[in-house]
């Protein structure tokens, strides 16, 4: 009875010191929301389009009047956040509507914390997994994305770490679910595919795949109807084909191996030996896909072969393909850290927190420049940041080449915790 009554104390004094973390974490980031309005552009467009929902309605959300090019998951919560403004008369693009604009991506925030501290507990220690979710509460990378740039990122790669976890427990429907709320949120969902597709072919069962792919298809239709009722037929797929292709660029302010060469904002149809800049990224795609083809074909079975495959193809994209913006490898922040956890491999750490300081210098510079109306098309800063970037790729490549192709077990002892 006293062990079990130890254990109990045990359990809560963890959980006070958790709550305490996330509600430190929260507050501070509600502080910084208010006193950082956002990105001029990205939140300009959010509290639009969620006046547009609200009085115009769902059915008319897409008819034009308003360029809108995200999918309708999100228009559903700027629908909300506009509905709570309008209820309790808060002054459209003050810094009460823009907290409440951020609100979502700062609980989410949170979430992630709480789900690395879960993921962690089940291979760490109950000290190590408390510490793993505090460096997940105060990464900077998530603090600018959320409370400083107003970004939804963090929605999105919660659903995508929820997808890997899912196919990590053999739970595909699930695993189903989740990606299809993060293709209806975000296109960037699209670049994670082969996991799930991976996860259909493992699993070998006919009867759940195909239930799966009917859950995923109810569900995806469901969501869209509201906006679809007066769109023609394939009206959602011009959307994300639409919103996929309209930044034409090497680089649009991502600072990956395009920045490098100097090439932000050039046109991706220019030629680089013989070469128009958007084949060899179309390449990149092609060759990523077919390592982690190749890596599940040896070693998916492998602790950590989901979440870091899933890192692998942001990481990958964000750096060798061409339309990439400044946020889009963020995604990869928190799926290296979970394929940390359950690799044990020390490096996939270090690979996050190399993508958590360039993601922060990267899109703390795009901020500075979008507040003072500036250009920096190339530039020291930009050089070597770009250059982190491109070596963090070509590591994480190695690092995933040799634990998932040539089943390197017998890592030295240094990369292990």
């Amino acid at each position: 009875m006293k062990s079990v009554n130890k254990k109990k104390v045990k359990i809560n004094k963890v959980y006070i010191v958790l709550g305490s973390i996330y509600l430190v974490a929260f507050i501070f980031r509600l502080f910084i929301a208010g006193a950082i309005l956002g990105h001029h552009t990205d939140m300009g467009c959010f509290s639009y389009w969620g006046e547009q929902a609200y009085q115009e309605g769902l059915l008319e959300f897409y008819n034009g009047k308003l360029y809108c090019d995200y999918p309708p998951l999100y228009i559903y919560i700027l629908w909300v956040i506009e509905a709570l403004r309008e209820l309790f008369g808060i002054m459209f693009a003050f810094p009460a509507h823009i907290i409440m604009l951020k609100l979502p991506s700062i609980i989410f925030d949170i979430i992630s914390a709480y789900f690395i501290y879960k993921i962690a507990k089940t291979r760490f220690s109950e000290k190590t997994s408390v510490i793993l979710s505090a460096i997940m509460a105060f990464n900077l990378a998530y603090i600018l994305n959320s409370s400083a740039w107003g970004q939804i990122d963090s929605i999105l790669t919660l659903f995508i770490a929820l997808t890997a976890y899912n196919i990590m427990n053999n739970k595909l429907q699930w695993a189903t679910v989740a990606y299809v709320f993060a293709v209806l949120l975000k296109p960037q969902a699209f670049i994670f595919a082969p996991i799930l597709i991976f996860a259909y072919i493992r699993s070998r069962n006919i009867k759940k795949v195909l239930s799966s792919l009917l859950i995923g298809l109810v569900q995806f239709v469901a969501i869209i109807l509201p906006y679809a009722l007066r769109q023609h037929p394939l009206w959602i797929f011009g959307l994300y084909f639409g919103t996929m292709g309209q930044y034409a660029y090497a680089t649009v302010n991502a600072y990956n191996l395009y920045g490098l060469l100097g090439l932000n904002w050039v046109p991706d149809s220019e030629i680089l030996w013989l070469i128009p800049y958007k084949i060899y990224g179309y390449l990149a795609i092609i060759g990523v896909c077919a390592l982690t083809t190749a890596a599940f074909i040896k070693g998916h079975k492998k602790p950590g072969f989901t979440f870091a495959t899933a890192g692998l193809l942001m990481t990958v994209v964000f750096t060798f393909a061409t339309k990439m913006h400044e946020r889009y490898i963020f995604p990869s922040i928190l799926l290296v850290l979970a394929a940390y956890i359950f690799s044990n491999d020390r490096r996939f750490l270090h690979i996050h927190i190399l993508q958590t300081l360039t993601f922060f210098a990267n899109c703390t510079y795009i901020l500075y420049l979008n507040y003072t109306n500036s250009y920096d098309i190339y530039s020291p800063f930009i050089a070597i940041v770009s250059a982190v970037s491109v070596f963090t790729a070509l590591w994480y490549i190695k690092i995933y080449i040799q634990l998932y192709i040539m089943n390197k077990d017998n890592m030295p002892s240094k990369y292990l915790t």
